[in-house]
């Protein structure tokens, strides 16, 4: 299913604060409601306390990629990294969104 969410890299489980996160998250999505506020809330925190373990560029055809890459501001406000930490806890289809 596409918006099926993948299962956290163990990292995650280790880190109390990103499963907080994650149950927040999970608890956002179950009552189907709007759930961008958890979502930058999680990827934020890994790009701040796991910056080593946000994946690299996706070179699958994602159309935001290639824009952040581009910028000249060396990511100041890590906004390209939250956009590829979200493929840790978020399925492609909805993590690529932004």
């Amino acid at each position: 299913m596409a918006t099926q969410r993948p299962l956290p890299p163990p990292f995650m489980w280790a880190c109390p604060e990103c499963v907080r996160l994650l149950l927040e998250l999970a608890e956002w999505w179950d009552k189907s409601e709007d759930c961008f506020w958890e979502q930058l809330q999680l990827a934020r925190h890994i790009a701040d306390v796991h910056p080593r373990q946000v994946p690299a560029q996706h070179l699958d055809g994602c159309d935001l990629c290639p824009v952040y890459a581009r910028r000249d501001d060396g990511d100041a406000g890590q906004v390209w990294a939250q956009h590829r930490a979200r493929d840790l806890f978020m399925p492609p289809t909805l993590a690529r969104q932004w």
